[in-house]
């Protein structure tokens, strides 16, 4: 089985789950609209972005039960069940009745898919980074592993595109009553493609050899935070760091276009999608890079532009109407997080042993995305409702979280360009 493979492989099904699950963000005012009560809209701008939330909650549930699963029974088995699990959840979510047919129900069982799509998604991006980088040779592990970290830009871009795309195709009324589902009923298609690649790949050598020398943790996570604290709470910090950034750049964007500027939804999309995509090489050259430079500059150096760039772009976009100009400032906000996420998995996984590094960086990474990313589109309305200035959470939240993981990886967190995986 070639590298290419793996990667291929690897990065596709990678891709389908952010595509699932970024395809809530990218139509997130129809179901705002379609899902709850119409008499507060902003309301139900925020209960929406809630909802989006529950679905990074329980991802550092997702992180335990299935990098137990990594550790214990193997990478590949455990992101077979993960893709698994997203894809139906995201097909459902196209199927669900609306609160005008079924009343709190609808919110209720959108909530309740979006549970599982977290949960199979706080399984699946450790395993991938896990299983890329336990096959990659030393001095390439970033690169091999930036293919990874670009699908979440490509999965947002995807997404709004193909909302794009089917409100071209089809007449207004008809896009309105049901076309808003077709991105999550396309999922299905697309996760049955990741599973037949999937189903092909062989476990691990590093897995391998842990499993047949008898050296495999009984319990993954409790060693993981016993033997590695200092790691779970740096990775913890360096992922929220992140994750506020990547949130507020690729999902605050849509209620703030949407709502406090009044952009079409579908010219929003355009915008977002358009900048997701055009900003893909960056992520691979920036993952290039840290094999050269180490992954602690490249991270930092995200931080930096993300504390620079974010405030500006926003204050200047509520003067913008063109879909072209908006997607170029667009494309600014999210080239910062082509610096910090092209390394994140890779410096997370580097810091763990075999034993417990799918454990371990799961849970790392999406305490952090979880806790911190997930409420970061509805802290930030929220604060902006508050404050009667929609830019009043980009402020007190988004820097302030940012400046803390700045701090924590300048302090803390160790190069591990050369570090050989053990």
């Amino acid at each position: 089985m070639s590298l290419r493979f793996v990667v291929t492989a690897s990065t596709i099904g990678t891709l389908i789950e952010w595509y699932d699950f970024f395809a809530y963000a990218s139509i997130s005012p129809y179901i705002a609209a379609k899902f709850f009560p119409k008499g507060d809209p902003a309301a139900a701008i925020i209960l929406t972005w809630l909802v989006f939330a529950t679905g990074f909650v329980v991802r550092p549930l997702g992180a335990a039960v299935f990098g137990h699963l990594g550790d214990r029974v193997g990478r590949k088995t455990t992101f077979l069940a993960t893709l698994l699990l997203m894809g139906t959840s995201t097909f459902l979510i196209g199927l669900l009745p609306t609160y005008d047919q079924v009343g709190i129900l609808a919110p209720i069982l959108l909530a309740a898919l979006r549970i599982l799509q977290g949960v199979a998604l706080g399984g699946e991006f450790g395993g991938a980074v896990t299983y890329v980088l336990e096959h990659a040779p030393q001095d390439r592990r970033a690169f091999y592993a930036g293919f990874l970290s670009a699908t979440p830009p490509l999965g947002l871009g995807l997404s709004s595109l193909t909302l794009v795309a089917t409100a071209f195709t089809l007449p207004k009324a008809d896009f309105e009553a049901w076309g808003w589902r077709v991105p999550f009923l396309v999922s299905i298609v697309l996760t049955l493609f990741g599973f037949w690649l999937r189903v092909r790949l062989a476990e691990t050598p590093l897995f391998e050899k842990i499993k047949a020398e008898g050296n495999i943790s009984r319990i993954p996570i409790v060693e993981a935070f016993a033997k590695h604290p200092l790691y779970m709470l740096v990775g913890i910090a360096v992922a929220a760091g992140h994750a506020v950034m990547a949130y507020t750049a690729t999902g605050y964007i849509f209620p703030y276009l949407t709502n406090a500027l009044k952009w079409n939804p579908v010219d929003a999309n355009m915008a977002v999608g358009a900048a997701s995509i055009a900003q893909l090489p960056f992520y691979i050259l920036n993952a290039y890079m840290a094999d050269k430079v180490g992954r602690r500059r490249i991270y930092m150096a995200g931080l930096v532009m993300g504390l620079a760039v974010f405030y500006p772009i926003y204050y200047a976009l509520a003067g913008v109407r063109s879909v072209a100009l908006a997607s170029l400032l667009i494309f600014v906000l999210i080239l910062t997080t082509a610096f910090t996420f092209s390394v994140l998995g890779t410096a997370l996984a580097e810091l763990f042993p075999t034993r417990v590094r799918y454990t371990g960086m799961s849970l790392a990474f999406n305490i952090g995305i979880g806790l911190f990313g997930g409420f970061t589109p509805s802290i930030v309305q929220t604060l902006g409702v508050v404050f009667n200035n929609p830019l009043a959470g980009v402020l007190l939240y988004t820097y302030a979280v940012v400046a803390v993981a700045l701090v924590v990886a300048l302090k803390w967190l160790p190069e591990t360009a050369q570090r050989q995986l053990a």
